[in-house]
């Protein structure tokens, strides 16, 4: 393992650290589709008024273990009915509350709330959303049913993501039944439902957490990331998603879809257009929503007017420190922080380095660079890159022509200050999000097939060749890198040098995936009393972890038919679960596992070399035919 300074160690940190800070409060200024199933925060409120959200313990009850009677009736042939069971062994989503109750939790705590009584009373502030914490990391302000409040041990679980199941007319019950898969999407959005079958809908709700939204609160501070919050890297969805990890199938994979697809009411209703390269439209269309959300956060939390309706969802920092006031608009440039380019005050600090070189820009291929003034950080620009991609995609490559001149307001707002001028910088930001918005809708009813795939294959080998492109820092070519790797997997290319590329960016994280797997089952066995299991219980385990890699497999799937594990699973409600996590350490032991990967991440930072990147696009540039 290749030995750091620590300065370089400090500053890749300092970089990594910040690259989680997200920003994209959802669609205030968002014009009106004519297909609208965006399901965007203030759609949903308004359609979803009369519904209520339930905890995970719904969801167990159908989706912890299949029973012979569900494989009789055919639900296998569309679901796994395993789902509740991956999601909490092995997603980290299950444990995002436990995480708050744990050692680094507590230590934020205390250095966010340093004037608290005693540090009991600084971690419930954290406990409690006064920190702006559980947007992310719970349900808890999420509507329940009257009169009750959402368990916030339940984490991130089933119907944060899938939408409101309960009330009159929502879709828990109606959603077991057969009748069910012949509802459109837009009959089971009027039921509460989340269309997460279309990549801009999921794109739009994993990024409102893992790039950020104000309007739902969710934003990361520049505090909450000096005080220990862990990274979140640049979010490409198809892989992200992958990597969660799946608890469905791929669509083609799916046995109901698969044997219908020749009906046309099937494929508009579960989203099959271009089914075998549905992760490259994923990939792609969710890089726009990228630049997208990304630009709201800008647009958001500048406009201080809007802000001021709701200033504790918009600013947390308001709620941190309340000694410098409450007045968002006397608290910029530190409200900028968190939507700014994290590399352009952390970095390594060579000289002569490929920094100088590249220049201090707003870098979209096949733009004129539109430079800033040197010490002027930009707005947070890795998924930039990729617009070209996308315009190349849908044959309307002479849009860049307008996006030049609205990036160069937003330049204009970026030099005007440092961090930049907050009344410039809305307008400018808000003008690239309509931008964005058209981009997003053509590229949405584009096709995606071999011929159009090998196209995006060979730009994105392309996209610096004729060195007006300048050269791609660290984020950039992590998510160029894994837009290539999803195109080329989709195409069925392999190659040495696709595995090398993905190495040296990281594209894949959570190398500790099987270790923490190994510490969560211990903590399963030992709340059951099962350590001395009998052979039918740890065959049913095994079945289990066999399943987990391989979810497209039908025999897989068939094995966890009465499964005794599973079946015996259901009893270690998330309560207890994550009672037994802090209970037996295992909490701290997986902080220890994430912190490992994190020191991998922050060593690929400090060896990355655009040079060498663009070598390895050069050369699997020849793999594409």
């Amino acid at each position: 393992m290749p030995t750091f300074s620590l300065r370089a160690k400090l500053l890749a940190l300092g970089a990594l650290a910040l690259m989680a800070v997200v920003g994209a409060g959802l669609l205030v200024y968002r014009p009106a589709r004519a297909q609208d199933l965006s399901q965007s925060v203030a759609s949903a409120a308004k359609d979803w008024g009369k519904f209520h959200y339930v905890e995970a313990s719904e969801c167990r009850r159908c989706h912890s273990f299949p029973s012979a009677d569900d494989k009789d009736k055919g639900s296998l042939e569309l679901v796994l009915l395993t789902e509740y069971s991956i999601w909490k062994t092995h997603d980290k989503h299950a444990q995002a509350f436990a995480v708050l109750k744990g050692e680094r939790g507590r230590k934020m705590a205390e250095r966010l709330y340093r004037d608290a009584k005693t540090k009991e009373d600084a971690h419930k502030q954290i406990l409690e959303l006064k920190a702006g914490c559980l947007g992310c990391h719970a349900m808890g302000t999420l509507p329940a049913k009257e009169g009750a409040k959402l368990d916030t041990e339940d984490g991130v679980s089933c119907t944060g993501c899938h939408g409101p199941a309960g009330g009159d007319g929502a879709w828990l019950g109606p959603h077991a039944l057969k009748s069910w898969r012949d509802k459109s999407a837009a009959d089971k959005y009027k039921a509460g439902l989340r269309n997460l079958r279309d990549p801009v809908v999921k794109a739009e709700l994993c990024m409102s957490c893992h790039i950020g939204n104000a309007a739902e609160g969710k934003v990361v501070s520049h505090a909450m990331m000096a005080a220990g919050h862990p990274p979140l890297p640049p979010i490409e969805m198809a892989t992200f998603a992958r990597n969660e990890p799946q608890h469905w199938r791929d669509p083609k994979s799916v046995p109901y879809l698969k044997n219908n697809l020749s009906k046309p009411a099937v494929v508009e209703n579960f989203g099959l257009k271009d089914v075998d390269y549905q992760r490259s439209r994923t990939a792609l269309l969710g890089n726009l929503v990228a630049v997208r959300e990304t630009l709201r956060l800008a647009r958001d939390r500048s406009d201080f007017t809007t802000g001021a309706k709701n200033s504790d969802a918009y600013y947390p920092e308001l709620q941190l420190n309340e000694e410098f006031g409450k007045d968002a608009s006397k608290r910029w440039p530190e409200l900028a922080m968190a939507h700014s380019d994290c590399f352009a005050c952390h970095h390594d600090l060579r000289y002569p380095g490929f920094r100088q070189k590249r220049g201090y820009a707003y870098h979209i291929p096949g733009i004129e660079i539109e430079r800033v003034v040197p010490g002027r950080p930009v707005i947070r620009s890795w998924p930039l890159a990729a617009i070209k991609l996308a315009l190349k995609q849908t044959g309307k490559e002479a849009d860049l022509s307008t996006l030049k001149d609205q990036l160069r307001d937003l330049t204009r707002a970026t030099n005007a200050r440092p961090f930049g001028d907050p009344a410039a910088l809305t307008p400018a930001a808000n003008a690239l999000v309509k931008w964005c918005d058209k981009a997003i809708d053509d590229l949405r009813k584009t096709d995606f097939n071999k011929e159009t795939v090998t196209k995006l294959a060979r730009n994105i080998c392309e996209l610096y060749e004729d060195g007006k492109a300048g050269l791609p820092d660290y984020d950039t070519a992590r998510q160029l890198g894994s837009l290539l790797q999803v195109a080329c997997s989709d195409l069925g290319i392999k190659g040495d040098e696709l595995t090398k590329l993905g190495t040296a960016l990281n594209v894949a994280p959570y190398g500790s995936r099987e270790k923490r797997l190994d510490e969560l089952l211990k903590v399963v066995r030992e709340a059951l009393g099962k350590q001395n299991a009998p052979a039918e219980w740890t065959d049913g385990l095994k079945k289990f972890r066999d399943l987990l890699g391989q979810l497209d497999d039908e025999k897989l799937v068939d094995a966890q038919v009465n499964n005794p594990f599973l079946r015996d699973l259901q009893l270690v409600g998330n309560r207890r679960f994550t009672d037994e996590l802090t209970k037996r350490g295992v909490a701290d032991k997986l902080q220890q596992l994430s912190d490992d990967d994190q020191q991998k991440v922050l060593e690929t930072i400090a060896k990355y070399d655009p040079a060498k990147f663009l070598g390895h696009l050069k050369k699997i540039r020849e793999l594409i035919k």
